[in-house]
């Protein structure tokens, strides 16, 4: 069973993390802000790793990912429970989800005992000792902060999840700020990491009919006419006839033409579009 524990207030902060709290601070919107935020939560209740998560309606996306030892971060491992739908079968982030509207963060305790883990726990958290997740709604929308202890350590202790509780408001906040941020300036690697992003941008901005719009997200995806096939359910030689009909409609020639064609598009659709994180209600 998970235990909840919702927070009613965030404010004290654990013994002599200062320091860790400051460069956290300063390296939001930076690059180095996983590996600052791992650093606190480290000095804050002794986790091991982490992933944050921005939660939608129907959708989840990482927002940032960082260990202690940064040679045992399982980049897979993150990236398969985001883009093959396994946090849908979780049920920690499910509890996170029913509590969108709660007007305080909660502490989720995973016992991997349960039967509900079966599946997911060797797939995902192979080497996990211990995991909480900490939800919670900022003014940029809902968020889930996965702390977890590695396999070769013992629990969180009593004292541990007690201070994560006190930080929780803050942590949410800090989350909430670090994505207006990156919300704030076009982040060109994000652009094809996200294949209904990729497929939405490709529709608004062309003309192409729906079939041949699909087909070339998928391209710009990295699908190969296989791929794309069996994806859409259409035959490989239709795959081919959507992209000559959709090549010729852009006027360009190959794939290289269709993705330098695609990014310069790309920022402008990404600037202009709502930010659904922050209003789109998650039940």
């Amino acid at each position: 069973m998970m235990t909840v524990t919702v927070q009613e207030k965030a404010a004290d902060l654990a013994p002599n993390d200062g320091d860790a709290l400051a460069q956290l601070v300063d390296s939001i919107g930076h690059d180095g802000f996983g590996r600052a935020l791992a650093g606190y939560l480290h000095r804050l209740c002794g986790a091991d790793h982490f992933a944050a998560f921005r939660l939608g309606h129907g959708r989840l996306a990482e927002l940032a990912a960082g260990c202690i030892d940064t040679e045992h971060l399982a980049r897979d491992r993150v990236e398969s429970y985001v883009n093959q739908g396994l946090w849908k079968n979780d049920p920690a982030m499910s509890e996170a989800q029913r509590r969108a509207d709660d007007p305080a963060p909660a502490l989720i305790r995973v016992d991997f005992s349960d039967r509900c883990y079966i599946d997911l726990r060797p797939r995902v958290y192979p080497h996990v000792r211990d995991r909480v997740l900490l939800c919670g709604r900022s003014a940029a929308g809902m968020f889930g902060l996965s702390v977890l202890r590695a396999e070769m350590n013992t629990p969180f202790a009593a004292g541990a999840i007690e201070h994560l509780g006190r930080s929780a408001g803050m942590l949410v906040s800090v989350l909430g700020k670090h994505a207006e941020v990156c919300d704030g300036r076009p982040n060109v690697a994000g652009a094809l990491t996200v294949l209904v992003d990729v497929e939405n941008c490709v529709v608004a901005m062309s003309e192409l009919p729906r079939r041949e719009a699909e087909v070339c997200a998928r391209i710009l995806y990295g699908l190969s006419s296989v791929g794309i096939a069996l994806d859409l359910g259409v035959s490989e030689e239709t795959v081919k006839t959507y992209r000559k009909r959709a090549y010729h409609r852009l006027a360009i020639g190959s794939e290289r033409e269709l993705l330098t064609w695609y990014l310069a598009r790309w920022s402008r659709w990404h600037a202009e579009r709502p930010s659904e994180w922050a209003t789109a209600p998650l039940h």
